[in-house]
């Protein structure tokens, strides 16, 4: 595995890490027995929020989206958003 050669490109890589690495820890804390004192259906619509939150950092930092055309940019963070959206809908739906 490479690292970047500059020091803010690992520091940029180790932050996304740090950030995954709660988002994670939260959820597994969302979908314990207890829920977070949440229901169940609002605690599940926050873990699926969560993990496209994660699908941002990926695509932003590891895809290195961030320095891609600003329209690439919209049109995933639009994509991330509507899917999450019909996700949770279908979800609430069900």
């Amino acid at each position: 595995m490479t690292t970047p050669a500059h020091p803010s490109g690992r520091r940029s890589l180790l932050s996304a890490w740090a950030a995954l690495m709660a988002l994670t820890a939260l959820s597994w804390s969302l979908a314990g027995s207890g829920h977070a004192g949440l229901g169940v259906e609002p605690s599940t619509v926050l873990i699926v929020v969560l993990a496209f939150v994660k699908v941002l950092v990926v695509g932003y930092v590891f895809m290195e989206l961030h320095r891609s055309l600003r329209r690439l940019r919209t049109v995933y963070t639009c994509w991330c958003a509507t899917v999450c959206a019909m996700i949770v809908a279908l979800y609430l739906l069900m």
